[in-house]
């Protein structure tokens, strides 16, 4: 028992007690010297206690004063009539024990403090994560732990009892005792059953990391039961049934082997074993779930612009054993993990305006960060000048879609009008200014012609220099709509306009909205496309013959386009020029630019003829290794981020590969090339392991050569995609020589994905596969555990309720601040010197 003041200096203020005794000698007033004297004893006391106030005094009162907590396990795992038992005991222990402080904390993977066991007994509890609810679905004793060492009273002896399976699953215990012994915190232990009832239940499932489809592979499950029985084991491989068993199981755990084998293209499996067994009481843990990589038949995603001709490509990497998936352009995922199934994407004459940036940006990533591969082939939609410009796709390549500018090509362009009287109105007004379009795109030196057709037909802008711009657009605004629609004499007359020309570039862009006479339009347009002179052809509404148009533009090695309404014609002539400045459709022989393994075992000297191609401008860094006759890219590649990427500017069909499609070393010109581009599917000197460890994903790398050097100093980092699709990129940093480790927080529970890359290496994909949580497994009470506890804080395993408040001998100060009191007396005679002040006593 002691006191003790936190200042001192208040004590300056009993200096004015002398001099309040002074003044009552010199008071003049009328009262009593009795009363006098009573009324300055009363304020002599008001600054002593005042006095003292101000310095903080502080009563010590010695005594076994206990702060008892009582920590009850509510999880799952525990058996509900041995939480209500544990309630029971807990408030006889502590009726009996009546410690000067007592609390009440309930747990499961989170925690609650309670001010009274009543109020503990009416916690809401749920089996998954929720607001305001103890969360039963795991056993975090280091987190009840925590929460109780915040909640001791202050200057007490410190007990906590522990009503616990020992079984937990979460949180690290290792970290809270040292925090117990600092405090000299005894922590008494008592067991609780878990669920019993003959539960079977998986707990994991041993698979190579990485099987051969078609091959067999071991596999091996873990099966605990708590009592002797029999159950059916089954491996399944995404809801197919790989294999069965019967199995006599001990209690405890069993082992089961089974040999399998799984089919199909290069994936990551999900390997599922499920349990069945009669009598079985919780049926949630039945099922686990392990992931492996499977090394079968890369899978390709081919996105082709004109479906009928799909099937060249197609049939072609089928030979050569690859899983092709042929989609349309709005069918490409706009997601990165939607492409992350594939080894490599194919493009093939797909038009800029087909995809949405997002597509584009879907496409970056899995180029960048999956280390996905990427082919462009090529076509009149795929290249051309301000194509892909200045977009995703074009960042990606090993080339610009940029024509250079020292070699411009010479064009001459005719364009054949339907100026027929269903043409009369608007659509006339925008057929002219589509007429005019090409004017903007052509050089001066270039030729340009109109010629404007009904049954009969006549020059409005006679072939010549584009220089005049003016006046070709005053002759153009003049054409009005009137007769019938005879495409065939103004075709043929432009081709004889067309047939000696100089120029490098010969095109025709016809226009119709009807039907026309029929004519030989085969023949023309063949002997046309022969010449080296293209047509394209554009339908407008309805009416127009689109089949014919069609087959104009097939025959005479153009483009076709539909429009329901003549709005767009404008942006279609826009177009046309542009791709006649940048197509160059001729026959030449690829040049071998540079020897690599993706032309192994093939004779371009026997490889027949291209018959065109889109001119494009190198980039710096890319690799070529084929060329056009006049030495531009025709096979350009590089590496982009973790993926590899490359470009063909002739295309893969029966346009200018025509001839290439029939040739022998086709399919495997195609099938060498995506094999070099496409994901890596497996790197030997980058082993990579994912495995759960409680509320962590383990995440390790080993990176050793082919001759046992150690592959060290490396940047690897692991791109982590959660449950809701949200991804993380973390650093693996370097534990020891060719070793790189590091541990992810697994919340929110669920299915994780992981892919290592670093330094041009990408691993596959990894998946940790959420079967249960790891509270479902009822295993005995860990009474180990909880001996170990009590012991190494000296405390006690099952003791009597009155080990739990014996103080041993120890006493502790409880502190008690005394100004308040001192403060309130003040208070007190304060008052009661105004009521001296204001009554007359002893008259």
């Amino acid at each position: 028992m002691s006191i003790t003041f936190e200042t001192y200096w208040p004590l300056l203020f009993l200096t004015a007690v002398p001099y309040l005794w002074w003044v009552r000698r010199l008071s003049v007033v009328d009262l009593s010297g009795r009363h006098l004297l009573v009324s300055t004893a009363v304020r002599s006391a008001i600054v002593a206690l005042l006095a003292l106030a101000l310095m903080q005094p502080v009563f010590y009162s010695s005594g076994a004063y206990l702060s008892v907590l009582y920590v009850l396990d509510v999880s799952q795992s525990v058996a509900p009539s041995a939480i209500q038992e544990a309630m029971n005991r807990i408030e006889r222990i502590n009726e009996e024990g009546r410690p000067a402080h007592s609390g009440f904390i309930a747990f499961g993977s989170n925690s609650m403090a309670f001010g009274s066991l009543e109020e503990m007994q009416r916690v809401k509890v749920s089996r998954r994560e929720a607001e305001a609810s103890l969360d039963q679905s795991g056993t975090n004793i280091a987190n009840a732990i925590d929460r109780a060492i915040h909640s001791f009273a202050p200057h007490h002896l410190k007990r906590l009892v522990l009503f616990t399976d020992g079984n937990d699953n979460a949180g690290n215990l290792a970290n809270v005792l040292p925090r117990l012994k600092a405090d000299n915190t005894e922590v008494y232990t008592f067991p609780l059953e878990t669920r019993a009832g003959g539960d079977v239940w998986i707990e994991g499932i041993l698979a190579p990391p990485t099987i051969t489809a078609g091959e067999q592979f071991p596999v091996e499950v873990h099966v605990y039961c708590q009592a002797d029985t029999v159950a059916d084991i089954a491996i399944k491989d995404g809801g197919k049934i790989l294999n069965t068993r019967s199995v006599a199981l001990k209690s405890g755990m069993n082992r089961v082997a089974f040999e399998t084998t799984v089919s199909g293209e290069t994936r990551t499996a999900v390997l599922e074993a499920t349990a069945k067994a009669a009598g079985d009481s919780f049926a949630e843990n039945n099922v686990f779930r392990e992931s492996a990589f499977v090394s079968g038949r890369p899978r390709i995603l081919y996105v082709e612009g004109y479906a009928p001709s799909a099937r060249y490509l197609r049939e072609a990497l089928t030979v050569e054993g690859f899983l092709v998936e042929v989609i349309s352009p709005a069918s490409m995922p706009a997601a990165a993990p939607r492409l992350e199934a594939y080894d490599a994407v194919i493009l093939s004459d797909v038009d800029r305006k087909s995809l949405s940036d997002s597509q584009m940006q879907a496409l970056l990533a899995y180029i960048r960060d999956l280390g996905g591969g990427f082919i462009l082939a090529g076509g009149e939609n795929s290249y051309g000048e301000g194509g892909y410009s200045k977009t995703a796709i074009e960042e990606v390549l090993p080339v610009t879609f940029e024509v250079k500018k020292s070699e411009p090509r010479s064009v001459a362009m005719i364009i054949v009008l339907d100026r027929s009287g269903s043409m009369a109105g608007q659509k006339m007004e925008l057929a002219k200014q589509a007429t005019m379009a090409p004017l903007d795109l052509l050089k001066d030196t270039d030729r340009f012609g109109v010629v404007a057709f009904e049954y009969n037909f006549r020059w409005v802008v006679e072939p010549q220099p584009v220089a005049n711009k003016a006046a070709i657009r005053e002759l153009i605004s003049a054409i009005n709509a009137v007769g019938e629609t005879n495409i065939y004499p103004a075709l043929r007359d432009a081709y004889m306009q067309l047939i000696d020309a100089p120029e490098d570039v010969r095109h025709v862009i016809l226009l119709s909205d009807g039907q026309t006479f029929p004519e030989d339009f085969q023949g023309l347009t063949t002997q046309m496309a022969n010449s080296g002179i293209t047509v394209s052809t554009v339908a407008v509404g309805t009416v127009a013959d689109r089949d014919l148009l069609a087959n104009i533009a097939k025959w005479g090695k153009g483009r076709t386009y539909y429009l329901e309404e003549a709005t767009n014609v404008p942006q279609v002539f826009s177009q046309e020029t542009q791709l006649a400045k940048s197509l160059r459709e001729e026959a030449f022989r690829p040049v071998v630019k540079k020897v690599v393994e993706a032309f192994k075992g093939i004779d371009f000297n026997a490889a027949p003829q291209l018959l065109g191609y889109v001119a494009t401008k190198a980039k710096p860094t890319s690799e070529i290794l084929l060329e056009s006759a006049a030495g531009e890219p025709l096979l350009a590649r590089w590496q982009y981020g973790l993926g590899k990427t490359a470009a063909f500017t002739s295309d893969v069909k029966d346009r200018w590969a025509a001839e290439w499609i029939r040739w022998k070393d086709y399919p495997k010109f195609w099938s060498q090339l995506v094999r070099e581009t496409m994901r890596r599917q497996e790197d030997d000197a980058f082993d990579f392991r994912v495995k759960r460890d409680g509320e962590f994903a383990s995440v390790s790398v080993n990176a050793v050569q082919k001759d046992g050097r150690f592959r060290n100093n490396m940047r690897i980092q692991v791109r982590v995609t959660g449950p809701g699709q949200d991804a993380e990129v973390v650093d693996l940093p370097q534990v020891r020589p060719g070793a790189y480790e590091t541990r992810v927080p697994l919340e929110p529970r669920g299915a994780y994905t992981f892919r290592a890359f670093g330094e041009n290496s990408a691993s596959p994909l990894r998946m940790l596969a959420y079967s249960y949580p790891d509270e479902y497994h009822f295993y005995p009470p860990n009474l180990d555990k909880l001996r170990a506890i009590s012991a190494e804080t000296g405390g006690a395993f099952r003791p009597d309720p009155a080990d739990i408040f014996d103080p041993k001998g120890q006493t502790t100060a409880v502190p008690m601040t005394l100004w308040p009191w001192l403060g309130s007396l003040a208070l007190a005679l304060y008052i009661l010197d105004v009521l001296l002040r204001r009554l007359r006593l002893w008259v």
